[in-house]
């Protein structure tokens, strides 16, 4: 399949797919299941990741990790930023249609309701029972206050989707010379190949209760003209800032539990020739992902001294080197890798 092709029926895939936490488990399970099988079919036989040479990148090689960075660290400044729009948020508030919402946050915290002073309670009932243009006169009068709580809640999400995720990002392709430039130290670094065709994350055997365990968490990135409307994702966690500091433990119904990834995977079609996928991991306990290179390849302008530690480390791990030469009758701005046989260069 086309790199493109793989794209865009990864989008068909991502938009058609939405898990609902207040659904069924058995619904949801199979939806989940039938989603990561069809992302794991997607999957090219080989990725390759871009490195500068430094002690921090060899010991990462040497000891087969596959170390992520947080979206705050990236180069695009747009990369994992959210996008709302504070004035569709409020007319989502106004709208009376959309009251199920709050109805759906008593009726599935029982305790919050408990403890929830009868006052109040009362208030909320009224609100929930008012007619349509009462209720949309009655929060219309408190839109500045709900605006100023959606400004500084957008700041918030802002930051955690910054420095939360953990991602590890992959090029379709070893042999990109804006690639080399941009990340492997202007062609003196080097790429690492992997196979990840039979790769299963970490996260599907983890016995923690996490709403990602089932996850498939290698996705392409899909590249946009414009950005990525991150509403459902700011909606639940707009309600989870609302309900943190609640004495008991509470239960936010999400709209879609894929919406964080939907935000993360996005980027601006002037990154396509990067050709990227991301491996996307939201657990402090995966910081770093066990996985041996298949292969690594030498930058160009790589210093020898570099090389030859490199390819001593390779025979080591048993995995085969290749250095990326240049070829100067070639009309192509192309570089190919050929095979390193010996031990030194």
């Amino acid at each position: 399949m086309e790199e493109n092709s793989v794209r865009d029926r990864f989008k068909e895939i991502l938009d058609s797919t939405v898990i609902r936490n207040y659904d069924s488990p058995d619904e949801n399970n199979a939806k989940i299941k039938d989603f990561c099988q069809k992302v794991q079919e997607l999957k090219p036989k080989r990725l390759f990741r871009y490195r500068n040479f430094s002690d921090y990148t060899v010991d990462a090689l040497k000891k087969d990790l596959v170390v992520s960075s947080k979206p705050a660290d990236f180069n695009d400044p747009f990369d994992c930023l959210i996008q709302v729009d504070p004035d569709a948020i409020i007319n989502d508030i106004i709208n009376p249609q959309n009251r199920w919402k709050l109805q759906k946050w008593l009726d599935y915290n029982p305790k919050l309701v408990e403890i929830i002073p009868k006052k109040n309670l009362k208030k909320i009932n009224a609100l929930l029972a008012m007619k349509d243009t009462t209720y949309s006169n009655f929060i219309q009068k408190r839109i500045p206050r709900f605006r100023l709580h959606i400004l500084q809640a957008i700041k918030q999400a802002k930051e955690f989707l910054r420095t939360y995720p953990h991602i590890a990002c992959f090029s379709e392709t070893p042999s990109s010379p804006p690639m080399w430039a941009h990340y492997a130290d202007s062609h003196k670094g080097f790429v690492l190949e992997y196979e990840f065709q039979d790769y299963f994350t970490p996260c599907l055997n983890c016995k923690n209760e996490c709403v990602f365990r089932h996850y498939e968490l290698l996705y392409p990135v899909i590249y946009t003209k414009t950005r990525f409307n991150a509403k459902d994702f700011f909606s639940s966690y707009w309600s989870q800032i609302i309900l943190m500091n609640a004495p008991v433990k509470v239960f936010i119904p999400k709209d879609d539990d894929l919406a964080i990834y939907k935000v993360l995977i996005h980027k601006s079609k002037d990154w396509e020739y990067e050709k990227e996928w991301r491996i996307i991991s939201h657990c402090e306990a995966y910081p770093m992902i066990k996985q041996r290179p298949t292969a690594i390849y030498l930058g160009a302008k790589m210093k020898n001294a570099n090389k030859n530690y490199l390819i001593k480390i390779a025979r080591k791990l048993k995995i085969k080197t290749y250095i990326m030469d240049i070829d100067i009758t070639n009309t192509e701005y192309k570089m190919t890798p050929k095979e390193c046989k010996s031990y030194r260069v």
